[in-house]
């Protein structure tokens, strides 16, 4: 079963954020399984600079697992050896997956798929939602009209949430939806190194500080992500907890200038520290050693940090505007409205729990996440396209 994967960037483009280790990591995973082999089809571009690669060849990332980058002609808007390429990797695979919508490749894929008789997944990485549907280009209610609603009822749509499932339907009534979330490595987020308070300060500000409870989140520096409303939030706890300091991690995407001035005026500056990006092991220690994660962000699809965290044993707190309710079930956390008042409330509720119990709790909720248990229901989805493409064909 040849997979073929398009997608507008991939590894090694770790500007672009969580997609893209998810889509690694699922494809690493896909092709342990016996009967599949994943082809990605991708271009050179990492937001504002291209990657150094090979281009017009595969790369063997490992065993079955193949990727190919084309050149993006105009940086982030079109690459012509995408659109070239395309048919003949498009021809040579059983089943299209294709990652995002607002591409020009989308449309163009779909097209070819659809002369080439090829069963489409598509995920729209969560760009359907009404706040990001909302922002940026005008074109995009003109993009989904004319350049996907065509197809909207051939191909199958991948949700990695209920909630995402629902934003798919509210664009493309009645269309075929599967849910298959994105996944955790499980086991090497349970390699951390235990740290001392004093030890964590060393290790990401340089200093020594006296502190009782360490708080963290992480994300791009976004105003999406909502780090308004944390750091009020975290001012608000601090005549409970005036020891306590908050640690945020993640690339600046313009609005770190922003909440450094709000730490100013809040009178905090010395309280928040933003430690810039940080990945692999020390991302692992960073969210392990604190006592809670926030990230009350205004929109998610999945929000791969959160599941992160829980991995870890750190208890999370997400918005309703992402798709983690199931803390509330699996006592690792809290699902609330991102505002102010109920982040802030509900911060102090989990600093008052028993931390190695949300720990434990945390664990058990993660490992439902494991990318093998992930791998094996894309595996299902891709068995299903096949056999309803063999029963269509048995009925002409």
């Amino acid at each position: 079963m040849r997979i073929s994967l398009i997608t507008p960037s991939f590894y090694p483009a770790t500007a672009y954020g969580g997609p893209i280790f998810s889509t690694l990591n699922a494809s690493k995973e896909l092709s342990k399984i016996d009967d599949i082999s994943i082809f990605v089809s991708t271009t050179n571009a990492d937001m504002d600079k291209r990657l150094d690669v090979n281009l017009n060849r595969w790369h063997k990332f490992q065993d079955h697992f193949y990727v190919k980058y084309y050149h993006d002609t105009i940086l982030n808007r079109f690459s012509l050896g995408l659109i070239w390429g395309l048919w003949r990797d498009i021809d040579s695979a059983d089943i299209l997956y294709i990652q995002y919508i607002f591409d020009i490749s989308t449309p163009i894929s779909m097209i070819y798929a659809k002369l080439l008789k090829k069963p489409i997944l598509l995920s729209p990485r969560g760009s359907l939602c009404a706040r990001c549907l909302a922002q940026g280009s005008e074109l995009k209610s003109l993009w989904l009209y004319w350049l996907i609603r065509p197809f909207a009822k051939y191909i199958t749509w991948q949700a990695t949430s209920i909630q995402e499932r629902d934003d798919i339907l509210s664009q493309f009534e009645s269309v075929d939806t599967v849910i298959v979330s994105n996944g955790v490595d499980y086991e090497s987020f349970q390699n951390s190194k235990r740290l001392t308070k004093k030890e964590f300060c060393g290790r990401y500000i340089d200093k020594e500080i006296e502190i009782d409870k360490i708080i963290v989140s992480m994300g791009r520096i976004h105003k999406n992500k909502g780090f308004n409303i944390l750091i009020y939030s975290f001012k608000s706890i601090l005549s409970q907890y005036p020891k306590s300091r908050l640690f945020i991690a993640g690339a600046d995407e313009g609005a770190k200038d922003d909440l450094v001035s709000l730490t100013k005026k809040l009178n905090i500056e010395g309280e928040v520290f933003f430690i810039g990006e940080i990945q692999g092991e020390e991302k692992i220690n960073f969210l392990a050693n604190a006592d809670l994660f926030v990230l009350p962000s205004h929109s998610e699809n999945f929000g791969n940090v959160y599941i992160e965290s829980l991995a870890t044993g750190t208890p999370i707190i997400a918005s309703r505007r992402t798709p983690w309710n199931e803390v509330i079930e699996y006592d690792c956390g809290e699902w609330v409205p991102n505002s102010i008042y109920e982040t802030s409330r509900a911060m102090l509720r989990v600093l008052e729990r028993d931390r190695e119990l949300m720990s434990v709790n945390s664990k058990k909720l993660a490992m439902r996440y494991d990318w093998e248990q992930v791998a094996d229901k894309f595996h299902n989805v891709f068995k299903s396209l096949l056999e309803n493409r063999v029963n269509h064909t048995l009925s002409l």
